[in-house]
């Protein structure tokens, strides 16, 4: 999409474009496998809300902070530092709003690996395929990909071993370059105010939108 290579490296925080060579593989599970995504998945669906810091490092080496708002299912508030973005999702769509005349700007959800983090419940088992799961003394990575398109790219989940608490993720983008997001100051089921995932004009654009 050409409007998607025109979006500034901020947005490689929830985007990917292209085509990728090949379709990634599912990963080969041990049951230590298994039982670590059980834990997981009753982790990460036992909260409904959260709020957090990020420091986000894209693939050109540019350096951005701000916070997230998610509110589960289907909502989540991306606000930079550099005040002339935002990003909101909606149940169907990821709304970008950049610059003085914040013109939004619609991509489908699910197109994006932020559809991954705002399900209602995230299941390893169904249509989030695991493509690879490690470990090192103090952090468990798995990456996943969208099952129905794998090739839109990639995100390496990245959760705390002892506590399981979601520390961060990587975007991989069909050309494998890495936007690398580090969470910290989670607060996990905060009150969020509602204003906070409000579109402009509380329009959403039809199905057929030309995006």
């Amino acid at each position: 999409m050409k409007l998607l290579r025109a979006l500034p490296a901020l947005t490689a925080l929830v985007l990917t474009t292209g085509v990728a060579a090949q379709t990634p593989a599912s990963a080969r599970l041990t049951a230590e496998d298994r039982a670590d995504l059980r834990r997981i998945e009753e982790k990460v669906n036992g909260f409904r809300t959260l709020r957090t810091r990020f420091r986000q490092v894209s693939p050109g080496g540019e350096v951005f902070r701000g916070d997230i708002f998610i509110q589960r299912p289907g909502l989540m508030r991306i606000q930079f530092d550099r005040r002339d973005m935002v990003l909101l999702t909606s149940r169907l769509w990821l709304i970008v709003i950049q610059g003085e005349r914040r013109e939004p700007q619609y991509f489908p959800l699910n197109s994006t690996p932020a559809g991954i983090l705002v399900r209602e419940r995230i299941r390893f088992d169904r249509d989030i395929r695991v493509t690879g799961i490690r470990r090192t003394a103090h952090r468990i990575f798995v990456t996943v990909v969208r099952a129905g398109a794998p090739r839109q790219g990639r995100i390496i989940l990245i959760f705390e071993r002892q506590t399981l608490d979601l520390a961060g993720w990587t975007v991989v983008d069909p050309q494998n370059r890495l936007t690398r997001v580090t969470l910290s100051e989670t607060r996990l089921d905060p009150p969020l105010d509602p204003m906070l995932f409000s579109l402009p004009g509380n329009r959403l654009p039809h199905a057929g939108h030309d995006r």
